[in-house]
């Protein structure tokens, strides 16, 4: 007789058994079922169904609904849930709901059933191209044309946000009609229903979508776009960890069809990826590119006033204003923090163990190396001059908004964060780096970084990476040859800044891998993060008690183990570890050890 094979959104890596009961003709691998479970009655999909000999039907509960009538999940889709479950610390249960989950229960059924069948002797074959837009106006042309010469089947463009998605759907729409579909997490859960459907059941579609829609369940796809490959929005927070660039690829692989990414400027690991295996490069017409200036900021130089400016600054931002233009001003900071620096005699406080500018806590009491994990004790005083002025303030943005408004009363000032639209006419916009988002807008004149330091000197290896793909993002996207990017700074002479004021990458990219490669961080290793979070610090204790057993039995390398940042979340203690391999491991054991403590694991994560 028949068995069922189910699975649920838990982290248990195993497989349950049901009967079909009277679904017994109808069921199959890739529906929803409803199914008792303990004592309770939940939701899981079916994976597989499958003849057995049963001695016994008692041992077994049968299967109390189906919800489907036709399989969501293709057979690629299931290869795919394998890929991503191994991959990144999740259980085969975690990963397909997380393809499927949004999906309503109730809805209708297509009339037709989606067929697996959708080989098209056209395709090409796997390979991975890079596209290097220096001028942000060339990206959407390119893309049009990349899905005109897809004849035989369906393009999958994927973009880092919904407000772009949205963008690309309107202009695609109004030239190919129905067979634009647009697909994102913010979709009421029908609208999702509606185009999961039609993904399944048709052909020649082009899906336009969010980090979600790389899971579309289309048949026939042809070719892969992921646009700003390298943006951070493309990590899920939630498990299953996954990386939308890698779960993209793998589907090209898998495929044998190109994966086509759009790019600023290339990411470390994209850089490396492209020395080592030689996937192809094309750069697009760079020319009229603003120009990229270092301002030295110091005590001497900065003004009475506004002391988060240079009295440079100031001058190059009221002479943009008498002229007319426009000015966007970014900071790195919502509230205010402490950058560390002796006020005395300028002294950066290096790290021993790597020379990289130590950050300081948020309690104020230590030091944090970003790179190599260094954390020694601050008794606030200078070593090199004694002097006990150490650490200076920084200004948020809100203070900004308001001392800029009270000194310049006559012009027009706005605050911006991401999620506002900007209703009135502006002289100087002031926010974060969602600023950006308006930068191709409006006609800009001068752009200024506040305080370059303050996006490098955070606990994470990356930093100076995402400033140098942040800065290069924020040159394209400007449509004014004249308009200058400045950027305040105690320290104009490092790398990160010169390679972007030469614009010459290279010098950035040589240097940055030569750092790594030292230390060993990633492309030059994997690197694993475990967390844990507790309330109650018997269970938390306990918690860490077993992973650092087992971490100790391993002998693996551990390289940090303490708070994580921030220590503490929505009221719950969270510690984290952060191992560091070289070579292949066992990934099924960190993740039999992650279910018993109930932590998470990420793989590279974007945030350590």
């Amino acid at each position: 007789m028949k068995i069922v094979e189910v699975v649920f959104d838990i982290p248990v890596d195993k497989t349950f058994t049901y009967l079909p009961a009277k679904f017994s003709e109808s069921i199959q691998r890739g529906v929803r079922v409803r199914v008792p479970f303990g004592k309770q009655k939940i939701t899981g999909i079916v994976v597989s169904v499958k003849d057995a000999e049963v001695s016994d039907k008692s041992d077994y509960k049968n299967i109390l609904k189906v919800y489907d009538d036709v399989p969501l999940l293709s057979e690629e889709l299931f290869h795919l849930a394998d890929f991503i479950s191994n991959r990144y610390f999740a259980s085969l249960g975690q990963v397909l709901f997380s393809m499927i989950g949004g999906l309503p229960l109730k809805y209708q059924s297509p009339v037709e059933f989606p067929s697996e069948d959708k080989s098209c002797s056209s395709i090409k074959g796997y390979n991975r191209k890079y596209l290097i837009f220096l001028r942000d106006k060339n990206r959407k042309d390119t893309y049009l044309k990349i899905i005109q010469s897809i004849q035989n089947g369906s393009t999958l463009l994927l973009f880092p946000e919904v407000s772009i998605a949205e963008e690309y759907y309107r202009e695609i729409n109004a030239i190919y009609g129905e067979k634009v579909l647009l697909f994102h997490s913010e979709l009421k859960q029908t609208d999702k229903m509606k185009i999961w459907l039609k993904v399944l059941t048709e052909e020649k579609l082009i899906i336009i979508g969010t980090r979600i829609a790389v899971f579309s369940p289309a048949g026939d796809i042809r070719t892969i776009i992921l646009d700003r490959g390298n943006d951070p929005s493309y990590y899920e927070q939630q498990t299953p960890k996954y990386n939308a660039f890698e779960v993209a690829d793998f589907r090209c692989r898998f495929n044998k069809i190109p994966l086509i990414i759009g790019e600023t400027s290339l990411s470390i690991r994209e850089y490396f990826d492209i020395r080592k295996s030689g996937f192809s490069v094309e750069e697009f017409n760079g020319e009229g590119l603003p120009s990229i200036h270092t301002i030295f900021m110091s005590r001497k130089t900065v003004d009475k006033e506004l002391s988060f400016f240079v009295m440079d600054t100031i001058s190059l931002i009221e002479e943009t204003l008498l002229r007319k233009g426009k000015v966007a001003v970014l900071h790195n900071r919502k509230g205010s923090s402490k950058v560390l620096r002796c006020e005395k005699c300028e002294y950066k406080f290096p790290c021993n163990t790597c020379n990289y500018p130590l950050t300081l806590s948020d309690d104020g009491k230590s030091l944090l190396c970003r790179f190599c994990k260094t954390v020694i004790p601050f008794d606030k005083i200078c070593p090199s001059c004694g002097s006990k002025k150490v650490g200076e303030r920084i200004y948020g943005i809100e203070k900004i908004y308001r001392r800029l408004k009270e000194y310049y009363p006559d012009f027009r000032i706005v605050k911006f964060t991401g999620g506002m639209k900007i209703a009135d006419e502006f002289d100087i916009i002031i926010g974060t780096s969602a600023v950006k988002k308006v930068l191709k807008d409006y006609k800009f004149s001068l752009v200024v970084i506040i305080n370059g330091e303050s996006f490098l000197n955070t606990p994470h290896y990356t930093s100076e990476e995402k400033f140098f793909v942040l800065l290069n993002e924020i040159r394209s996207m400007i449509d004014n040859p004249d308009c200058k990017i400045l950027i305040q700074t105690r320290s104009p002479n490092l790398e990160v800044y010169r390679a972007l004021v030469e614009n010459n990458s290279d010098v950035f990219y040589s240097r940055e891998l030569s750092v790594r490669k030292q230390l060993c961080y990633p492309p030059f290793s994997e690197m694993i993060k475990i967390e844990i979070k507790g309330a109650k610090k018997d269970v938390f204790e306990r918690r860490k008690g077993i992973i650092e057993e087992y971490i100790k039995e391993k002998g693996y390398e551990l390289f940090y183990s303490g708070p994580s940042f921030p220590p503490v979340k929505k009221g719950k203690g969270v510690w984290k570890y952060l191992l560091r391999f070289k070579g292949d491991f066992d990934r099924d054991e960190i993740k039999k050890m992650a279910y018993e403590t109930d932590a998470t694991v990420e793989s590279n994560p974007d945030q350590i």
